[in-house]
């Protein structure tokens, strides 16, 4: 299998902690540009550095019980109206804070805003920490950090090692779309919980 111009990709990271529970974060893009087709390891290679870029933002605010696995790239097949894998390969990420982690459940959300309005995207960052709190709240720390993950998260890219042209977006379920994202970001300083997370189960 190969990616060319235009495939839109869904890139899995994969995290655990060290009982062994999983967390997932999704993310999608469309890759344009010279060269294509591109191969398979070119393209996991570039995924696996976005999530480098993205949660290095992060690494000191969340608890160093969980760390990087796995990354796992597909792209989307259109006849069949399902998703392929092009490949995966480990994940490095040591997140480094050391105080008391909160809940499994609850986490940092960060939204994201694409060129459909109805169509936003959001990310529920794992393993956050008592020291992330001011007053029951986020504080300025993993608000800061947060930030600039989402801003890592929606800028497009070029591919360091493929030279493709990455435009991060939103695929919509319910109308079998991607969704280009725009710079319109946000973070809530009220801590989330993902009611759907079961044990050993990502989101």
């Amino acid at each position: 299998m190969s990616v060319t111009s235009g495939d839109i990709l869904r890139i899995v990271a994969s995290m655990l902690w060290t009982d062994g529970n999983v967390n997932q974060n999704i993310f999608n893009a469309v890759v344009t540009g010279g060269g294509s087709p591109w191969s398979d390891t070119d393209i996991v290679d570039d995924a696996e550095a976005w999530l480098d870029n993205m949660y290095a933002n992060v690494t000191t605010i969340c608890s160093d019980e969980v760390d990087g696995n796995e990354v796992v790239v597909y792209k989307y097949d259109a006849i069949d109206d399902d998703w392929d894998e092009v490949g995966s390969q480990s994940w490095t990420w040591n997140p480094s804070n050391t105080s008391e982690q909160l809940p499994r459940g609850v986490a940092f959300l960060m939204r994201l805003w694409t060129t459909d309005p109805d169509v936003q995207g959001k990310k529920y960052l794992p393993a956050t920490c008592e020291s992330n709190l001011l007053d029951g709240l986020y504080g300025s720390g993993i608000s800061t950090a947060g930030l600039a993950f989402a801003a890592d998260w929606y800028n497009p890219f070029t591919g360091g090692v493929s030279g493709a042209t990455w435009t991060p977006g939103i695929w919509s379920v319910v109308g079998t779309v991607f969704k280009a994202a725009v710079d319109h970001i946000a973070v809530s300083l009220i801590p989330a919980y993902q009611r759907r997370r079961k044990r050993n189960v990502g989101i």
